[in-house]
């Protein structure tokens, strides 16, 4: 009888515990302050955090913090791989259009829309049948950056060397 009394018991406290997940068990209350400085960011956290390179990385910030630098990097990693002198023709008919001096032309060769920043970033946006849509992987300042990289002098990069990392000394 007391077995099956102690079993009962033992069950039903594995049963809570497990409902429950040991939440709060052993854990103190920590009061919040309403003070500014418990929000922002220390010193030493935002320099860990700069030079955590998984983060550049992630948001495409390892040359630099922004403008066509940050957007040479974007066109290196979304771009390049089909909008290269190297691509071949695809089985559909043509390969990926080059981009350099794409703002000298009259319109897109795909839409026949005039080229300017908007009817481009609707394009990349959009994609198309042999283009990936980048609305949901490009944020409007990765957007931005990567349209000043293609309208600057220095696009497009095209395989003999990558964008200058300036963490790497040469």
């Amino acid at each position: 009888m007391y077995l099956k009394k102690l079993k009962k018991i033992i069950l039903c406290v594995g049963v809570i515990l497990a409902l429950y997940g040991g939440q709060g068990i052993g854990r103190k209350a920590i009061a919040q302050s309403s003070s500014s400085t418990a929000s922002a960011p220390s010193e030493s956290g935002a320099a860990a955090l700069r030079l955590q390179r998984s983060v550049q990385i992630y948001n495409y910030k390892t040359t630099a913090p922004s403008g066509p630098q940050r957007g040479e990097e974007i066109y290196f990693i979304k771009c390049w791989y089909c909008h290269n002198k190297y691509t071949r023709e695809e089985p559909r008919g043509r390969p990926a259009p080059p981009m350099q001096n794409i703002y000298k032309r009259p319109m897109l060769a795909t839409t026949g829309k005039p080229v300017n920043d908007e009817t481009l970033a609707e394009k990349i946006n959009k994609g198309g049948p042999a283009m990936p849509a980048y609305r949901y992987a490009l944020s409007d300042a990765d957007m931005a950056d990567l349209i000043s990289y293609i309208k600057s002098d220095k696009c497009c990069w095209e395989g003999e060397e990558p964008p200058h990392n300036p963490w790497y000394r040469y």
